[in-house]
């Protein structure tokens, strides 16, 4: 087996035709079609079934696209690190983020990689989970930071962090009653002005689904206001408009503020974080360096959630 004949294969299983895999990798069609006949006698099967309306693989041809994709990621790894080496990272990195990262701890850790990489720029646009996936295959940003596991063709995600969500209300006796007595968050909800977040956006999502998890549903809800900053949100909860749902990963205490939900295993409440990138293009040598430092220094899973992850650690609220 021929590297290129690997790629042959995938592309014409990605792009569903030989003619546009020719045009992807710069070959004619014919030499498309000889390097697929080629891999076919090798393995001694059919790889591509090809019928008059479509081409599709067969369950061999399955099988051999998911090695034959690691093996071409691992050898644009092996040269992307070969060429760390001997050059600089430089140039502009296009991050696509939800609205949580790109506040809580991408300009930290953008501050700290940028001065060892001082010749990369950065442009950073927040998206939707779905606009992320998006833009990556589109072109439009390399590599995304999202609160979302939905699988989409080509692309891939891996599992950085976790993501909690509570409820938070005024620190005021009417809820630290409700707090001594255990109150369940669907009284919580029933008997409480409260502040959406932006239409859309990843936090109205979540709020959503958990909602009508727990057999209610936006029309239940006492809307006091509608907000698209969490930071102003955690700010009027604090005086006292209203109560709100937030990652807790905004909050490091509980002055002004009180916090319902950190138990809760709903998997609505308890998200996680992904690194996403397309599957079939290799990354850039300072996107590929960037994800390697994000998921080594800054957000494994274990390390981060005592040092970073636990709001109510804290005796203080401060934000972010």
């Amino acid at each position: 087996m021929q590297i290129k004949q690997l790629e042959a294969l995938v592309n014409v299983i990605d792009f569903g035709s030989f003619s546009k895999a020719a045009e992807a990798t710069y070959l004619s069609q014919p030499t498309i079609s000889s390097h697929i006949r080629t891999l076919e006698r090798e393995v001694g099967t059919k790889l591509v079934i090809r019928s008059t309306k479509e081409i599709y693989p067969s369950h061999a041809g399955k099988v051999l696209y998911e090695y034959a994709k690691e093996i071409l990621n691992l050898r644009e790894r092996a040269l992307i690190e070969l060429k760390h080496e001997t050059s600089s990272i430089s140039g502009t990195l296009q991050i696509g983020v939800t609205e949580f990262p790109s506040e809580c701890f991408l300009p930290e850790f953008i501050s700290k990689f940028s001065e060892k990489h001082e010749e990369l720029t950065f442009k950073i646009t927040n998206y939707s989970n779905d606009g992320i996936l998006d833009a990556i295959l589109e072109n439009g940003v390399e590599i995304g930071i999202l609160e979302s596991n939905v699988e989409k063709r080509n692309i891939t995600l891996e599992l950085i962090a976790d993501v909690k969500y509570v409820f938070i209300t005024p620190d005021n006796s009417s809820y630290i009653r409700m707090q001594n007595e255990e109150t369940e968050l669907v009284e919580l909800l029933k008997n409480s002005r409260f502040i959406l977040s932006q239409d859309g956006s990843v936090l109205y999502q979540n709020l959503m689904r958990y909602i009508s998890s727990i057999g209610l549903d936006r029309r239940d809800l006492n809307i006091i206001a509608s907000m698209q900053n969490v930071r102003g949100i955690i700010e009027a909860v604090k005086n006292g408009l209203g109560i709100s749902l937030v990652p807790a990963q905004y909050l490091t205490g509980q002055d002004g503020i009180l916090i319902f939900g950190e138990s809760n295993d709903s998997k609505y409440l308890n998200r996680n974080l992904y690194l996403a990138y397309h599957s079939n293009k290799p990354l850039s040598p300072a996107a590929e360096v960037f994800a390697q430092e994000l998921k080594k220094n800054t957000l494994r899973i274990n390390p981060v959630r005592q040092r970073i992850f636990n709001p109510f650690a804290y005796s203080s609220v401060s934000i972010c």
